[in-house]
């Protein structure tokens, strides 16, 4: 330990040389970490092509298949509503390359060389997280740029870039939760299916592809305020230009929720691997 003066007659100002250490080490070693992520998609594009075609598979599938009955029947421009959900629905995309990424690590004994070196353990998750993030920017850019040549109009390109940013928001909390799941199951079968297990319920019962009025009248107050529900609003809100009411303040509590939850306990069970 160290002091420092700072005025006279003040308080010394104490610090820790070690805590400074530990914190510069660990972000030296998540930028590492998301620099060799960011090569990997750099060489294997597959991965950021797949969240893509996902993202224009639902954008076309709904809207020339079910938006001619979901839009007449509710009076609205359904392509409208429905780019901004699929704009989430292609974030969540990123929660299961976290999952399948870091199980393949696992199978391939990438992590094994991981926790042999002199590196912060967190690092790991945390650096494939962000570049798991950064693929969502780029993916959700590409669906937005589809969307147009549809004939999506955002009301104005700061909207444009807060709704794509709180989607990313949204899709980066739910990659800690894959995070977890992958570093207690491991099998990238395994991961692959528990992924499937709660991402297609919360996303079909969302209001990501159809209003909450349209839904049973037991299922609406869960569509309504569970997590893909309340960013769909948001996102659908920043990119149509409308009032958002409460949903952006909901979006994110689930955003800080989640990364509560699920990186320290992520970050626990992976330090716990044999």
């Amino acid at each position: 330990m160290t002091t420092r003066d700072t005025y006279a007659g003040t308080r010394p100002v104490v610090t820790d040389p070690s805590i400074a250490r530990r914190i510069r080490r660990a972000s030296q070693d998540t930028a590492t970490v998301l620099w060799r992520d960011m090569i990997r998609t750099a060489r294997q594009p597959e991965m950021l092509v797949f969240a893509v075609v996902m993202g224009v598979f639902f954008l076309l599938l709904f809207n020339y298949v079910f938006g001619g009955a979901i839009g007449a029947g509710a009076g609205f421009d359904y392509l409208q509503y429905l780019l901004p959900g699929v704009l989430v629905i292609t974030a969540l995309q990123g929660a299961q390359q976290t999952s399948m990424g870091l199980a393949a690590d696992f199978t391939e004994g990438v992590n094994d060389r991981f926790r042999s070196l002199p590196m912060s353990q967190s690092a790991v998750i945390t650096g494939r997280t962000v570049a798991d993030a950064l693929r969502n920017i780029a993916g959700m850019v590409l669906v937005a740029l589809v969307g147009m040549l549809m004939g999506f109009r955002f009301a104005s390109v700061g909207g444009a870039v807060a709704a794509i940013a709180l989607a990313t928001g949204i899709g980066y909390g739910f990659s800690w939760l894959g995070a977890a799941i992958a570093a207690k199951v491991r099998q990238p079968d395994m991961v692959g299916m528990l992924s499937m297990f709660w991402l297609f319920p919360l996303m079909l019962a969302s209001t990501a592809f159809a209003p909450v009025e349209t839904m049973p009248g037991w299922l609406q107050p869960f569509v309504t305020y569970q997590p893909i529900s309340t960013a769909s609003d948001a996102v659908r809100g920043l990119a149509n230009g409308i009032p958002v009411g409460d949903d952006i303040l909901l979006t994110l509590a689930w955003i800080a929720v989640l990364v509560a939850v699920f990186a320290p306990l992520s970050v626990r069970i992976y330090r716990k691997v044999n």
